[in-house]
C-alpha cells in the first residue's frame, strides 16, 4: 500500500513538474535572421517600413457572349455577361526557416486594405513536394484580410516551409476596353509589410 501511495505521489510530482515547465516556456518572436523568402525578401526582413507584393501573372476578361438556346424548333439568342481569368488568379510566396521549428503562431502585417482568399500551408519536407507535402493551416483558412491591422494565424506544429497564397486583386483603374466592348482588367498582387513567426522558447 505504501509503495502504491509513493508511486502515486511520484507520478503527481513528475506530472506537475512537466506542466510547470511548459507554463514557464514563453512564446517569443523567432528572429527574422532565421527566415528567408526568395520571392519576397521584404516579407521577413524585420522592417515594417518595407512593403512587397505577391507576384501575379494574369488578367480578367469580361464581355457579353451570345448563347443559342435551341428547343422545340424555337431559337432564342441570349446575351450573358461572362468573366474569364486568363493566366492564374492565385498568387503565392514561400517562407523557409533555417531548421524545422515548432511555430505557435504567425502574424501577417498587411499593406493592402483587402487581401482576398488568404490561406497558409506548412511542411517539414526538404525539398517540399508541392503536390502532397503541404498541410493546411485551419485557422482562418481562405478568409479575406480586411484593413491594416495585423492578423494572427494559429499554427502549433513543426514548420520548415510556410506557403502563403491569396487571390490577385482586380486593378480596375488600369482596365482597357477594346472595340468589341471586351473589358480586360489586369490583376495585381496584394501587399504585405511583414510576416512574423512566434514559437515557445525555453527560459
Amino acid at each position: 500500500m505504501r509503495i502504491l501511495i509513493s508511486l502515486t505521489v511520484l507520478l503527481i510530482g513528475v506530472t506537475g513538474c512537466a506542466m510547470l515547465n511548459q507554463l514557464n516556456q514563453s512564446v517569443e518572436e523567432i528572429a527574422p535572421s532565421r527566415l528567408t523568402c526568395a520571392s519576397n525578401p521584404e516579407f521577413v526582413d524585420g522592417n515594417l517600413e518595407t512593403v512587397s507584393s505577391f507576384a501575379v501573372n494574369g488578367f480578367v476578361r469580361k464581355a457579353y457572349q451570345v448563347f443559342d438556346d435551341n428547343s422545340r424548333r424555337i431559337t432564342n439568342a441570349q446575351r450573358r455577361y461572362i468573366t474569364q481569368v486568363e493566366g492564374n488568379r492565385r498568387t503565392e510566396a514561400i517562407i523557409k526557416l533555417d531548421t524545422p521549428t515548432h511555430v505557435s503562431y504567425v502574424e501577417v502585417y498587411p499593406a493592402s486594405r483587402h487581401i482576398p482568399n488568404f490561406a497558409m500551408m506548412t511542411t517539414t519536407d526538404d525539398p517540399p513536394r508541392f503536390d502532397v507535402a503541404f498541410e493546411r493551416v485551419s485557422d482562418k483558412q481562405h478568409e479575406d484580410i480586411e484593413g491594416l491591422t495585423p492578423v494572427r494565424y494559429r499554427i502549433e506544429r513543426e514548420v520548415l516551409y510556410l506557403r502563403m497564397s491569396a487571390d490577385g486583386i482586380e486593378d480596375k483603374q488600369n482596365s482597357k476596353r477594346n472595340p468589341n466592348s471586351v473589358v480586360e482588367i489586369p490583376l495585381k498582387g496584394a501587399e504585405i509589410r511583414e510576416v512574423k513567426f512566434f514559437g515557445r522558447q525555453s527560459p
